[in-house]
């Protein structure tokens, strides 16, 4: 997409509003916080009480709205806490004055990494940072400070209070949501199968798998392993139903991915031979949440990989803070229309408007500002007229519930009413509003500005990582698909519990390689990418195909003697010898030696024909016999066609091809004197199955 395309669309992304809300309880619960604190403030005629309990149950209550995952409770402590201990931190730093700028970089950058956990947790540090910048720039001194911290605590210690108050609901509420969220998944799939069998099934139809052919994300499933993981040990065995739900759905899965488009697989005999009750418990292994994060920090801080989107967020989130911290303090007032010796708002901007990709940050960079200036001047006027302090109270609660309500509709929505509550907040303190509604819009538009200037020149660019991010997936697949043709040579040879790690980590791959190919179409370098919209489109649906094939093959895993097939244990060390090679041809056309497109089909067919698996054809062969070694050589022949369209979509064009390698085109059919033998195999397994 070219640029002023590109920009357009982010704009555009920016001003959309969404309709998307919280648990009005949730909500309900947060206002009452708010409520309270101001009350409170407001029978004591206490304005540093009114606002820092504002403050304190305001931004603690965010948190809590923010996709929780544990119980409501524990979330609302764990964000007290942190927020607290920060806004203490900032008490203690404001006396050094430039010197902040340090520390501030250092906890953004951290604020930037805690991102491994979730959007959520990674905007939760974000807010626990704001609170730190808080008081390093509005705190008087030591003393007056912690007399300003020990009520934002107390206001946050309200939101941690209000948790334990009914409806309680369902345990476990967010594990069965994204249980929910992961049979929605099946159930879409199954619907788009059904829609494309029933086309086919048309007289004189022909219809033919495309990139744009219905595929199942991995996401569902990583998050609801996710949010199972986060249980605590003593609340698993309660859980166990949903552990089930999962496995259940794990199966389900496995019998779509079987059945649709391959008349010629039992179904029938899938769907009658299901995963023994052993089997659920490795299947739902939760990760954790301490060893999922550093997994995943890990992940994104590899050295091997192209851009980074964790360690290149993590930096821009602590430069562009830092920046914005010092450029408000360095400007002071504006001019006389601000507060002077303040770069908060600038600051909490940029780290606010910074996200790990383009699309997200240009779009927060346009509409947060144009909020801001609304919210300015809606508060400018409103306070024209005379305020008492409860009614200044009143309006921050009033401006509170709206702002919960409207949290995640939009940033120009948004910051209409945040900036309207910030000018109400602080005209209690006797701050003029003209200063306020002035300089809080003039710090949010400097602090977007920088923000789009970091993200620009430290950029995280998609395009450039497909490749590295397929030869990772790749490169799992190169330890799971010999593992399961070597399982195939005796009952229990296969490693159950290795496999669905090994499983495991292939889902996260295609998760994450996913997600950068969705990102593709809107940034504005694809003059640059290596492989057009189209080709993507291919190479997705391929790999796809080949998750379906290592899914079928996991399911066929022989549990009865008569049911092994150890012929196919020849074939491991072909098949990881190909896909090593693939994954270096995926990182780079140049990088290894060249792949000839038909080659790995036609090593099949001479294995078939040299280890005697054509034996299968044999009509007489009783069909209890035949039938599980020929589901099983169906489902190798079927991971081998996948591996072929995926060489050949990875295969260099004519004039690109790598030294010493011949250029073959990438979608030209290869034929060789084995070719007979492929077909053969392929007959073999549709007649005997």
């Amino acid at each position: 997409m070219a640029w002023t395309a590109s920009l357009a669309h982010t704009v555009r992304k920016g001003f959309r509003t969404e309709r998307a809300f919280a648990d009005p309880w949730a909500i309900a619960r947060a206002v009452l916080a708010v409520a309270v604190g101001a009350a409170i403030g407001w029978m004591r005629d206490d304005l540093l009480a009114t606002t820092m309990m504002s403050v304190g149950a305001f931004i603690c209550g965010i948190g809590t709205l923010l996709a929780p995952l544990r119980h409501r409770a524990v979330n609302a402590l764990a964000m007290a806490a942190a927020f607290t201990a920060a806004t203490t931190l900032g008490v203690f730093l404001q006396p050094t004055g430039w010197y902040v700028l340090p520390v501030l970089a250092v906890v953004a950058f951290l604020a930037g990494l805690w991102r491994a956990l979730g959007p959520a947790p990674g905007i939760r540090a974000c807010l626990v940072v704001i609170g730190m910048l808080i008081t390093a720039d509005v705190s008087p001194g030591i003393g007056p400070g912690l007399e300003m911290v020990r009520w934002i605590g107390a206001g946050a210690a309200l939101v941690v209070l209000v948790q334990l108050l009914p409806p309680y609901g369902n345990r476990h509420a967010a594990q069965r949501r994204k249980l929910a969220e992961v049979y929605a998944s099946l159930a879409a799939y199954a619907r788009t199968e059904e829609a494309a069998g029933a086309a086919a099934a048309r007289p004189g139809a022909a219809v033919t798998r495309s990139g744009g052919a219905a595929r199942m994300s991995p996401a569902p499933f990583t998050a609801a392993r996710n949010a199972l993981g986060l249980l605590p040990s003593s609340a698993r065995p309660a859980a166990a139903p949903l552990y089930g739900l999962l496995g259940e759905a794990e199966r389900i899965r496995r019998a779509l991915y079987a059945a649709p488009g391959t008349p010629h697989v039992p179904y029938r005999a899938l769907a009658e031979d299901p995963l023994r009750d052993e089997e659920i418990p490795a299947l739902c292994t939760p990760e954790g949440l301490v060893r999922g994060g550093l997994r995943r920090l890990r992940a994104g801080l590899d050295p091997s990989m192209t851009g980074t989107p964790l360690l290149r967020h993590a930096l821009r989130v602590g430069i562009g803070t830092t920046l914005g911290e010092a450029a408000g303090r360095a400007i002071g007032d504006f001019w006389g229309h601000g507060l002077p010796s303040h770069g908060f708002w600038a600051a909490l901007t940029t780290m606010l408007v910074l996200f790990p990709d383009y699309e997200h940050t240009f779009a927060r960079g346009w509409s947060r500002p144009v909020g801001s200036a609304v919210g300015g001047l809606l508060a400018w006027g409103l306070l024209q007229f005379s305020w008492s302090h409860g009614a200044l109270a009143l309006a921050t609660v009033a401006f509170s519930a709206v702002t919960f309500v409207l949290l995640r509709t939009g940033q120009h929505v948004l910051n209409v009413v945040l900036t309207a509550w910030i000018v109400f907040l602080l005209h209690q303190m006797g701050t003029a509003q003209g200063l306020v509604a002035w300089g809080r819009p003039a710090d949010t538009v400097l602090g977007a500005a920088i923000a789009l200037a970091v993200f620009l020149v430290l950029p995280t660019w998609h395009h450039h990582r497909v490749g590295d991010l397929l030869a990772r997936w790749l490169r799992t697949q190169q330890r799971l698909l010999p593992a399961l043709l070597t399982g195939y040579a005796d009952v229990g040879a296969a490693d159950r519990a290795a496999l669905e790690d090994m499983r495991d980590a292939t889902r996260r791959a295609r998760e994450e390689l996913e997600s950068a190919v969705a990102h593709l179409p809107h940034e504005p370098r694809g003059h640059r990418a290596r492989w057009t919209a189209d080709e993507l489109a291919r190479l997705t649906a391929a790999a796809f195909e080949l998750t379906r094939c290592t899914a079928l093959l996991t399911e066929h895993l022989p549990r009865r003697p008569a049911e092994t097939v150890p012929e196919l244990a020849q074939y491991a060390a072909p098949l990881r010898d190909h896909l090593g090679r693939l994954a270096q041809l995926a990182r780079s056309p140049h990088g290894g030696p060249a792949l000839r497109p038909g080659a790995l089909r036609d090593d099949f067919a001479a294995l078939c024909a040299r280890t005697g698996l054509a034996w299968l054809a044999d009509p007489a062969e009783p069909d209890a016999v035949s039938r599980p070694r020929a589901r099983a050589l169906n489902a190798s022949l079927r991971t081998v066609l996948a591996l072929e369209t995926l060489t050949a979509q990875l295969a260099p064009r004519p004039g690109e091809a790598a030294a010493g390698g011949p250029a073959d085109g990438p979608h030209r059919p290869h034929r060789t004197r084995h070719g007979r033998h492929a077909r053969t195999v392929r007959h073999t397994a549709h007649a005997t199955a």
